[in-house]
């Protein structure tokens, strides 16, 4: 969601600040209409490609120090807590969802209520067609505005002959032009990325748009620029504009007086076309393609569970946190210059939300996650190895194959063989690539914890994970 964010984001920005500086002022109103609404339409859809090109990247080792069964024992806290083997529920991230939820039906409620407001003036006016265009006669006094198929003007006036030709110009343009179709898609967008006050600026560079168009119709069909110039600056302070609707006050009237003068050449126009064309062919080469390295190496994500005040399950003075932590660190050394890269979530003692743990793991788009953890149970008897996969997860058979063989390879006279069920943790879900979590054990169990945090055990259960990534 934050790479959405963020992509779409840039991409509507740097598109806005391009419209301004070079396509706004000048006089090719179509071109400017359909570059902002392909604005939207590619900066929403652009975070969702991805095409990945090869290219030759110079792989740096880590520098491996020789693997020693005589390592030291890493420090173990002594702080006693609760076992707790449940991944952690994101309270602040569901509440946000839930804010969003509210503020985003709030919105689309008033959204549908201005429409009816809109269309449930026609239910009690007077409707005739006029030049082939439906004309909603209201006994409120307005100026004529459009909405839809439809214009909105006082009944008075229109029978009585006060509205000037070049209004009914004006409007039949915003008609038949659909201009309306514009403004409920900018609204939707609005809507649904309120937070986003871009939308805000995408929204009045439309609408402003609609009424250079709609200006350069009533030019075309009635030859007398000043005579209409005259007219605006007569009209438009007479009522306020209405939500949704094109109006005929709408926004700066000192833009549109200016533009209805200004002259663009072809070449200029085609100059500033090719220009805006060439941005969204930039944005999309930036954001779209993902460069990989040309190279056979193949990357293993591991993930040490927990850490920092994190513990995760406790018996005494021994930690999960610290036993994954020495396990993933000696898989690491193991492992050396092969041609498999083992790229370590968490070195330390610290703690990483499961979040970034998954954005790590999406941008660096490794072969196999394999999740370390250490089961308990209020049943001290319950022991063995078990591995878990994720059904949401977009390669759940390969993952759960993986987890299977990876449960037969730990599985050892010292460690009983457990099974592999499907569970939809946070990491398992969500990760773009096959991934699995596997319960080394539990340390409720005495047999299990005594293999757990000796040496040797930490040694053999390293050394069976390497040679499993190796297969």
């Amino acid at each position: 969601m934050t790479d959405f964010l963020i992509k779409s984001t840039v991409s509507l920005s740097i598109l806005l600040v391009v419209y301004h500086l070079f396509l706004q002022k000048e006089r090719m109103f179509r071109f400017n209409r359909y570059f902002l609404l392909v604005s939207l339409l590619f900066s929403i859809a652009i975070p969702f490609m991805s095409f990945e090109i090869q290219q030759d990247i110079p792989i740096v080792y880590n520098n491996a120090i020789p693997f020693s069964t005589n390592t030291d024992h890493l420090p173990i806290q002594t702080e006693l807590i609760n076992i707790n083997t449940d991944e952690q529920t994101n309270y602040w991230l569901f509440l946000l969802w839930i804010t969003y939820g509210l503020i985003t039906l709030i919105l689309s409620y008033r959204f549908v209520q201005n429409i009816y407001k809109i269309t449930s003036k026609a239910k009690v006016s007077k409707i005739i067609v006029y030049q082939n265009i439906r004309m909603v006669l209201l006994s409120e006094k307005t100026l004529p505005y459009s909405f839809w198929n439809s214009i909105y003007m006082n009944q008075n006036d229109f029978e009585n002959g006060l509205i000037e030709q070049e209004l009914f110009t004006h409007e039949i343009a915003h008609v038949k032009q659909k201009h309306t179709l514009d403004v409920i898609f900018i609204e939707v967008l609005k809507t649904l990325f309120w937070f986003n006050p871009i939308f805000i600026f995408y929204k009045k560079a439309i609408q402003l748009n609609h009424e250079f168009l709609a200006d350069e119709n009533v030019i075309a069909a009635h030859h007398n620029v000043y005579l209409y110039q005259n007219l605006l600056l007569n009209k438009f302070n007479i009522s306020k504009p209405i939500y949704l609707t094109s109006n005929l006050n709408f926004l700066s009237t000192k833009k549109r007086l200016i533009m209805m003068t200004k002259i663009t050449s072809k070449t200029k126009a085609l100059m500033m076309q090719s220009l805006a064309v060439f941005g969204l062919l930039t944005i999309f080469l930036i954001l779209a393609f993902k460069p990989l390295p040309l190279s056979s190496k193949k990357t293993i994500v591991i993930d040490a569970g927990h850490g920092g005040e994190d513990i995760g399950a406790q018996i005494g003075a021994e930690q999960e946190k610290k036993i994954v932590e020495n396990i993933a660190n000696k898989i690491k050394v193991l492992n050396g210059k092969d041609e498999i890269e083992i790229i370590l979530l968490r070195k330390d003692d610290s703690f990483i939300q499961l979040s970034e743990r998954v954005s790590k793991i999406n941008k660096i788009n490794p072969s196999l996650v394999i999740s370390l953890h250490v089961n308990s149970s209020e049943n001290l008897n319950e022991n063995g190895v078990n591995a878990y996969v994720s059904k949401q997860n977009g390669f759940y058979e390969e993952s759960k194959e993986r987890a299977e063989n990876l449960v037969d390879k730990i599985s050892n006279g010292k460690l009983a063989k457990g099974e592999v069920k499907d569970a939809n943790y946070y990491v398992l879900k969500n990760s773009k690539c096959p991934a699995l979590l596997v319960e080394i054990g539990y340390l409720t169990n005495e047999n299990d914890r005594t293999y757990l945090i000796s040496e040797n055990g930490q040694n053999e259960i390293a050394n069976k994970i390497i040679e499993f990534i190796k297969i």
